[in-house]
This record gives C-alpha cells, sequence and structure tokens, in this order.
C-alpha cells in the first residue's frame, strides 16, 4: 500500500517550476525556452534538443509590469512579464509568443526590448484557419521555426529526431486524456483541481520523466464515489483564477469537458502522420479553434453547440480574461446559439488584479442552483 501522496511532487512542479527548471538546466546544460500559450508545438523545442517551458502569466502578482506594458493588458500577459523582470525567467534561453491577438504582438516587441539576450521568436499562427492555403502556410512557419530552435541549441536534429519528440508527446497526450476519463469516472479522487495540477506540470517538466511519475498515480485503486455532481462545459483560456476547480469541485461541478488552452483542448488531438511536420499541421488546424481565430460566426457557433450537447454538460461556464477583446467579441454569439437550444450559459470575467474569489464563489453557486432546479 502506497504511503505517499503521489499528486503531491506534480503540486509542486505546477505551483513553483522555477526552481525545478534550473536544476534541470544544471544538470542537463541544455536549454530553456519558455513560450506564451496556446499552440507553440512543443515538438519543435524538444526535438531541437531544449525543454519547452509553458509560461502562464494568470495569477501572478503585478508590480513591475505594470511600467513596461499597458495597464489594459490581460494578467496573462502582464503576468508572464512580471515573472520575466521579477528574475524568475533568468535562466531561460528564449521565449516564443505566438500570434494570438493584438496583445501578444505588441508584447512580443516589447519582450525583444527588455530582453534581448534572449533568443526571442514571434509564431506566426494564421488567422483564417479554414483557409485553402493555411497548412502549406503553417508548414513553411513550423519549418522555420524548428530552424530557428535548432541553431539556439547548436544541433543538427532534424526529421527522425522530430518523429520521436511527436510520438513522446502523443504518449504523453495520451495519458493525460486517460487521467481526464478518470476524472470523470471517479471525481471523488480524480478531481478537477488534482488531474489538472497533473496537467499544469506536463507543460513545465520533461515528458518522459511526466510519463513516468505518472505510472504512480492511484489507476486502479478502488473509489468509493459520494454525492451527485452537475456536469458543465467550461470555455476559455486558462484556469483563472488559480484554484477555481477548486471551487467547482467544492460545488458539486464537474468539467465533463473544456475548451482551456492548458486543459483537455491542449490534449484532445494527437499528431499523426509518417511526415511528422506535416503531423503537426494537421493537428493545429485539427484543434478546436481558439478566440481571435477568423471564422464563419454561423459555423462557429454551430460547431460549439454540437461539442456542448455531444458532452452531456447541462451548462456552460466562459471565463474570460479582463481585457480580452477576442473573448469579449466571440462570447455574445456563443450564448445567444446556447439560448436558442435551452442551455444555461454563465459568463465570469476574470483578472488576477482585484478579483473577489468570494465573489465569484457566489456566483458559481446560483449557478449550481440553477442547473439543480432544472434536473428531473
Amino acid at each position: 500500500m502506497k504511503t505517499h501522496d503521489p499528486w503531491k511532487r506534480f503540486q509542486e512542479v505546477a505551483e513553483s517550476p522555477w526552481p525545478f527548471v534550473r536544476a534541470w538546466k544544471k544538470n542537463t546544460r541544455r536549454k530553456i525556452v519558455g513560450h506564451l500559450l496556446p499552440d507553440v508545438p512543443e515538438e519543435i523545442i524538444h526535438a531541437a534538443g531544449a525543454l519547452p517551458v509553458a509560461i502562464e502569466g494568470a495569477g501572478v502578482p503585478v508590480r513591475l509590469s505594470q511600467n513596461q506594458i499597458p495597464g489594459y493588458s490581460c494578467s496573462h500577459s502582464m503576468g508572464a512579464m512580471e515573472l520575466a523582470l521579477s528574475g524568475e525567467l533568468g535562466d531561460f534561453d528564449g521565449m516564443v509568443i505566438p500570434y494570438v491577438c493584438d496583445t501578444t504582438r505588441n508584447l512580443f516587441h516589447i519582450w525583444t526590448h527588455s530582453f534581448p539576450w534572449m533568443t526571442n521568436e514571434f509564431l506566426r499562427l494564421p488567422k483564417r484557419i479554414g483557409h485553402p492555403k493555411a497548412k502549406e502556410y503553417l508548414r513553411a512557419e513550423f519549418a522555420r521555426f524548428f530552424q530557428s530552435m535548432a541553431k539556439l541549441t547548436g544541433s543538427d536534429n532534424g526529421t527522425e529526431e522530430l518523429a520521436a519528440s511527436v510520438e513522446l508527446y502523443n504518449r504523453s497526450r495520451q495519458a493525460l486524456r486517460r487521467a481526464y476519463k478518470m476524472k470523470l469516472e471517479h471525481p471523488a479522487v480524480w478531481t478537477s483541481e488534482r488531474v489538472q495540477t497533473v496537467f499544469s506540470a506536463s507543460l513545465r517538466m520533461p515528458r518522459d520523466e511526466h510519463l513516468v511519475w505518472m505510472d504512480d498515480l492511484p489507476w486502479n485503486e478502488p473509489v468509493q464515489e459520494t454525492g451527485s455532481r452537475i456536469p458543465i462545459y467550461v470555455r476559455g483560456k486558462v484556469w483563472d483564477p488559480p484554484h477555481i476547480l477548486d471551487l467547482l469541485d467544492n460545488l458539486g461541478l464537474l468539467v465533463v469537458e473544456d475548451e482551456i488552452v492548458t486543459g483537455y483542448r491542449a490534449v484532445a488531438q494527437d499528431a499523426v502522420g509518417d511526415d511528422p511536420l506535416e503531423a503537426l499541421v494537421t493537428r493545429h488546424v485539427a484543434t478546436t479553434p481558439y478566440t481571435g481565430y477568423h471564422q464563419d460566426p454561423e459555423q462557429m457557433t454551430a460547431a460549439f453547440v454540437d461539442r456542448v450537447r455531444a458532452s452531456g454538460a447541462h451548462g456552460v461556464i466562459f471565463l474570460n480574461p479582463k481585457f480580452c477583446e477576442a473573448a469579449g467579441f466571440d462570447t455574445p454569439d456563443f450564448r445567444a446559439a446556447l439560448e436558442s437550444a435551452q442551455i444555461p450559459t454563465l459568463v465570469l470575467e476574470t483578472s488576477s488584479r482585484g478579483y473577489s474569489l468570494g465573489q465569484l464563489e457566489v456566483r458559481l453557486e446560483a449557478f449550481r442552483e440553477m442547473l439543480a432546479s432544472d434536473l428531473p
């Protein structure tokens, strides 16, 4: 019988990753490359011989960054800048910022000016993901990105190494999907908070080591479930504020699917194919588009309603970062479509600056009571 807590080390990495990655760099003498979410192909960074580490700014208290970037920037971007200015990312050799919105585009220029000693990459993801030339363009961009990462690490790695990295990350995604399924079947032990901690750790440590750690989780231990839970669907960028999943767990709201870039969305699709670069391109195109991609509004909302229905969720929660224009632009169309489908919604505008966890709890509790009253 296990006497230790198998979740603890995931929690330690998720909550305080910087000492962990610094120790990794010291032990391996290899490069660390940070990346701002979403949709950066970590396999390319890994294949070049570096450790990809996700930078999540939500939840970081800001002080220094307010002098560097506009105050109306989202907590995700402002917190990432704060981490760098405070020295937490001092051992990082590079940073990748994807083109998601105007804020990330401007952040890249500010970042390059502030940290010129880093190898800073602006990953130019196609905004019109359904365009006939999108895959051709993205392949060229991924190939350019691979060359840049190989130059940073000084490696001559190519297709064979990239294929191995893709295979490793596919195994990781499969294991994380299994953990997500365990959460749905045994939420008393595999709580949303615990499973997300495992997800978060995977973005901040070597995937092969993370897979070994996952073997130690209580996959086959008997579980006695208590209480009923109401299934919900969540759309947003990151789990902001931190520990909001703990609130949902305590209120009996079970996240049966989410479109969070650090959650299920990040592992829903594998990269499949003989050509690893093409497999990454195909995976990107097949992944549920993030807010800010240009889509036909009717097709976008219809597809979203279909996903919610297929999940079996009784309601939808939107976690919209404050000052995120893209999320604010899309949400009214999503809500209107869900209302037509008679699916209740709750929109939470979240920010690490000035939010009240108690206020969010009151609103979530009211939402749960409304959903519960509609149950047969």
